[in-house]
């Protein structure tokens, strides 16, 4: 299942955020971020999650930056996809295998992220026109408000619990809103087969009308189309710390969706 795949990225994101990344993939991934092709990933936002360095500190600050600059920039293209998890793959081998990501077939990879990618950039760029906020963000700070302060601390706590089976404590009023209905929503036309896997249990915590596949008034598709570029001067200032936060902002919204399972 999906969800079982974005808990195993959500621990796998942590433990490259906690324990850091090796030289070779440091590099890979600032060669990334320095490229010109790769400014509809938004790598200079993840600038911004230098400030989130602090395990005790709040990483929606930080995802909302970066998802509101990802969300303006024109859609990748499958080349630029290829290429960006092609470098990946090549330079950070070691770090997925330590990990237990298999690497053996990057052209199954490439093309399983090309499928993917338009549903998850959708579901990235979702934004509640009440609140005027992306919905990400929105569904991780609901989750906060009903728990705990989501640092990286407290979300590898999350996931562990996630993989385990055990409850999360967090109560289906934080997770049953019309953002994480939309996300379902999206998820039901662009990945039928993932939607279909997860209705049952979606259904269950939240009603049957949140499968009904009918979009909530309030919430809309921001998906840019427009060309963008990224500055040199954001591009150089992106650091390896920005980096490792930027694997658990990943992490965070995998966990997010995750729950939602």
């Amino acid at each position: 299942m999906f969800f079982h795949f974005a808990i195993l990225l959500a621990g796998a994101g942590f433990a490259v955020a906690t324990s850091g990344l090796s030289s070779q993939c440091q590099s890979a991934l600032l060669n990334i971020s320095t490229s010109s092709s790769a400014a509809c990933l938004n790598p200079s936002g993840l600038i911004s999650l230098v400030i989130t360095n602090s395990n005790s500190s709040s990483i929606i600050p930080g995802v909302n930056t970066w998802i509101s600059g990802l969300c303006t920039q024109a859609a990748c293209s499958n080349s630029t996809l290829q290429t960006v998890v092609t470098d990946v793959i090549s330079g950070c081998s070691t770090d997925l295998s330590s990990l237990g990501v298999i690497t053996t077939d990057p052209t199954a990879i490439v093309t399983s992220i090309q499928a993917s990618y338009p549903t998850v950039r959708q579901l990235l760029c979702l934004t509640d026109i009440l609140l005027t906020t992306h919905c990400v963000p929105e569904m991780l700070t609901g989750i906060q408000s009903a728990t705990t302060t989501l640092s990286l601390n407290s979300i590898i706590t999350l996931v562990t619990k996630l993989v385990s089976g055990r409850s999360t404590g967090i109560p289906s009023s934080a997770v049953c809103t019309n953002c994480t209905k939309a996300a379902y929503t999206v998820l039901s036309q662009g990945l039928p087969g993932i939607a279909t896997a997860v209705q049952s249990s979606f259904s269950s915590e939240c009603g049957a009308n949140y499968t009904n596949g009918q979009m909530p008034s309030s919430i809309q598709a921001t998906a840019g189309n427009s060309s963008s570029t990224t500055s040199s001067s954001g591009a150089i200032a992106l650091s390896v710390g920005s980096l490792n936060m930027g694997a658990a902002a990943v992490a965070a919204v995998a966990a997010a969706f995750a729950i939602f399972a």
